[in-house]
């Protein structure tokens, strides 16, 4: 039996289901956007029961959100959903480069910072590239729990990252990216935890002025708050 053989074939409905989460998590569908079962069939070529499948499960990961005779939505990105998730990066991420960075290969951070240094489009390869990028630091660890909860958070990640690009900030990130790696190969590691959290701190700022620039809901907190305020 060759190697093809024995890998497993993927399912129909986890092929749906991956194919239209790559669509949400890269931004190809944005946030806030109302979908059907219609559309979603088109779109996936596949009939009602591996969308209803995939949907329920994105559903589950609080990717979208399905209002009966509404139709379907991808949830948007609240400013409280921000804070959360950049509390919980700035927790693990800085820590994770300090204390275990030094368990990555030299090798591996000169060719992360010449990829970085040479790339000048956004698109789905430089996303996923950023994703591993952060996430090599947290496997690095080799804590399966701490390991287990940054993935929970990952498609979320993702979603701000692909955001975050939006607001003409690729290439200042990718700058912040390689004041990382150039602090890695140095062997300081104090600093380069250091610039990673300078990183997530201008990544989050980003995503907020793209909540408040884009995102209805989002503008109306404020109204709202205000409106209560005065009718108090």
């Amino acid at each position: 039996m060759d190697e093809q053989e024995k890998k497993p074939s993927r399912s129909l409905k986890q092929i749906v289901y991956e194919d239209l989460k790559h669509k949400i998590v890269t931004c190809e569908i944005l946030p806030g956007t109302q979908l059907t079962e219609e559309t979603l069939c088109d779109s996936l070529n596949a009939s009602r029961t591996p969308v209803r499948d995939a949907v329920s499960r994105l559903e589950q990961e609080q990717l979208v959100t399905i209002h009966p005779k509404k139709g379907i939505f991808v949830n948007t990105v609240s400013l409280s959903n921000v804070s959360e998730l950049f509390e919980a990066r700035l927790r693990i991420e800085p820590y994770a480069v300090r204390h275990y960075g030094n368990r990555i290969k030299d090798d591996v951070y000169a060719e992360c910072m010449a990829y970085f240094s040479q790339t000048r489009q956004a698109g789905t390869a430089l996303y996923m590239r950023d994703d591993a990028f952060h996430r090599m630091f947290v496997e690095a660890t080799g804590n399966r729990y701490l390991t287990m909860f940054y993935r929970i958070v990952t498609d979320q990640v993702m979603r701000y990252r692909v955001l975050s690009a939006m607001e003409d900030r690729l290439t200042e990130s990718n700058r912040e990216h390689s004041q990382v790696l150039e602090q890695c190969l140095r062997g300081n590691w104090t600093a380069a935890a250091e610039c990673m959290r300078a990183h997530i701190e201008n990544s989050k700022i980003a995503i907020l002025n793209y909540v408040m620039d884009q995102n209805r809901d989002a503008k109306n907190i404020f109204t709202e708050v205000a409106d209560a305020a005065r009718d108090a």
